[in-house]
């Protein structure tokens, strides 16, 4: 992979890892768009992943070292958050592992992701007829949290964007949109950190990780998640989350018409 190709990736993973727009979609689609020869490889894609787990720990840094210190201090309630966090994975947990070799096909055709973009943008504009809801992270039932997780699950489809699926899930159980925010990356973490486990015993090689693309391509995703996760949680301050389904629609008709 040359280094042209590697800051493309990290840029497009960066960026839509966390704006509602499906990090999935682009990645699948992207190699076709610019004519990449080289297929990416598993330890370059969990590069990624793994920058863009920096960026939300860099960005929730406050509340993920709030949550070590009420789990070290045996506080009840940060426990519960704990444990409604892992519930909320569980579901994506399970289809992943059921259905994993059926949705990587999925990855190879540009056109079926193309409709995916159609129900992503779909969730999107049905936020402009949302009001802001009045629970906060504390206040959730474990209900809310399944019901998080199952949208999230959903988001496992390339062109099905998981911050956005989370995110409308969140705030059509009652959530306010900042704490819907801050759970739907809460959530993140560990599901990022379950697929690293998953994956890491099938790299075959680890020198291509510390290539001098790949470090590139580490710090670009590092700097861009941070950007989007700015730009997201003001989009969010705004009540403008509907926006973004405007791209996913005009990317969703590019992708059927081309391919």
């Amino acid at each position: 992979m040359t280094i042209f190709q590697a800051v493309i990736m990290a840029f497009a993973q960066g960026i839509t890892e966390f704006l509602p727009i499906s990090s999935s979609g682009h990645l699948a689609v992207i190699p076709f768009i610019f004519n990449f020869q080289n297929e990416i490889s598993l330890s370059f894609d969990i590069l990624l992943h793994m920058a863009t787990l920096i960026a939300v720990v860099i960005f929730l840094w406050k509340d993920i070292v709030e949550i070590f210190k009420g789990m070290i201090s045996g506080k009840k309630d940060t426990w519960v958050l704990v444990l409604k966090i892992i519930l909320a994975i569980v579901p994506a947990a399970i289809v992943g592992l059921l259905f994993k070799d059926q949705i990587t096909k999925l990855f190879f055709d540009p056109k079926l992701v193309g409709f995916a973009y159609f129900g992503t943008a779909a969730l999107l504009f049905l936020t402009f007829f949302l009001k802001d809801g009045d629970k906060g992270i504390s206040s959730i039932t474990w209900g809310d949290c399944l019901m998080i997780g199952i949208f999230q699950a959903f988001a496992l489809i390339p062109g099905f964007s998981r911050s956005g699926f989370t995110l409308v899930g969140a705030i059509l159980i009652g959530m306010k949109s900042l704490d819907a925010f801050k759970f739907s990356f809460l959530i993140s973490i560990p599901a990022i950190l379950g697929a690293f486990i998953l994956e890491i015993g099938s790299i075959e090689s680890t020198a291509a990780l510390f290539s001098s693309a790949s470090l590139i391509a580490f710090f670009v995703a590092v700097v861009v998640g941070l950007g989007a996760l700015w730009i997201l949680k003001w989009i969010l301050k705004m009540k403008k989350l509907y926006w973004f389904g405007f791209y996913c629609v005009a990317l969703g008709i590019m992708l059927i018409a081309t391919y």
